[in-house]
């Protein structure tokens, strides 16, 4: 669809919408600019098209029998109860969690969005308490200045060119910016190298210039930008067969019976709470395993493997290490 179509379509429905009463033919050719210049037949076959294309979107443009001096004529509106949202309600809760959202994210880019959120939120009545909780800022880090070239380069689609570990100049053209484990990666095609590659932000060691026009860079489809994503991700865990008592209640999420062969290995011989159930389950991973004992609070004991026991043993004496003495703002 032309750009020119876009804005005509767009105008329709803005003047069939604050309109307080159905619109004739006449009124709408004079209201739209695109419409004006056009013959009789030409504009009749446009707005056809156009009353048409709304509907097939899904718009409900009515037609609506009006009462003149000069005979019935056909009006057209669009109710703004079919067309609008609903109006989006905060409880006391969920206002002071996005307030704490705006003071958490300090960095410069997202500092004027989250005040203007807060600005929203009030004047919808909503006055989010914005100094509870604890005090804790996230942002790109001195270690990332280019970090805001790059999001502004990546939103707007243009080329951009960078020194990367003090070695020669890339010449890249942004496709997606993610943080994966604490740290922010550019995703694009290297001219340089005519394929696809991936930067860490960290790394880029000079200011970032724009390397050709606005709107010039062409992304793939989704599809395959997750695809070149999927090589930050660590390699799929192993599955592990653990025998675990615990509470029947209590369930272990992620787990399934394990079969009948697979492996057991040793079991630690513990006195096991009266009512707790034993039982070979498998999880995803080790990490998965440890993550739920955890979770369980007491209510399961992990009997083996010995290598995800001295892995929980291992998390369990860091947390007791750790210093719980924070700073509070109230």
């Amino acid at each position: 669809m032309s750009s020119r179509r876009s804005e005509r379509l767009v105008n329709l429905v803005i003047a069939l919408l604050v309109t307080d009463r159905p619109l004739t033919r006449a009124e709408l050719r004079e209201t739209i600019e695109e419409y004006r210049g056009k013959s009789d037949q030409a504009f009749e076959r446009t707005f056809e098209r156009d009353k048409d294309e709304l509907r097939a979107q899904g718009i409900d443009v009515r037609a609506v029998t009006i009462d003149s001096y000069f005979g019935d004529e056909t009006g057209y509106r669009i109710p703004r109860s079919a067309f609008e949202l609903p109006p989006v309600q905060f409880s006391q809760a969920e206002a002071d969690a996005l307030a704490m959202a705006a003071r958490v994210w300090r960095d410069q880019m997202l500092d004027e969005s989250s005040s203007a959120a807060l600005v929203k939120l009030r004047a919808a009545g909503v006055e989010p308490d914005t100094e509870a909780g604890i005090s804790t800022t996230v942002s790109s880090g001195a270690g990332e200045p280019s970090l805001p070239e790059l999001w502004r380069a990546t939103l707007s689609a243009t080329p951009v060119s960078f020194s990367y570990r003090d070695q020669a100049w890339r010449h890249v053209e942004p496709w997606r910016l993610v943080m994966r484990r604490g740290h922010w990666y550019l995703l694009g095609h290297d001219r340089d190298r005519d394929d696809a590659r991936i930067f860490r932000l960290s790394r880029i060691t000079s200011e970032v210039r724009d390397d050709g026009p606005e709107g010039s860079v062409h992304r793939p489809e989704p599809r395959t930008v997750q695809g070149h994503l999927s090589r930050l991700e660590p390699p799929a865990a192993a599955p592990v067969t653990a025998t675990v008592a615990h509470d029947p209640a209590c369930r272990l999420a992620g787990a399934v019976p394990a079969g009948q062969d697979a492996p057991a290995g040793p079991v630690a011989e513990l006195d096991v709470p009266e009512g707790y159930v034993t039982e070979q389950v498998t999880f995803p991973g080790t990490d998965a395993l440890v993550h739920e004992v955890l979770r369980a609070g007491g209510r399961a004991v992990l009997l083996g493997p010995p290598e995800a026991r001295d892995e929980l043993a291992a998390r369990l004496t860091a947390v007791a290490g750790r210093s719980w003495t924070r700073e509070v703002v109230r």
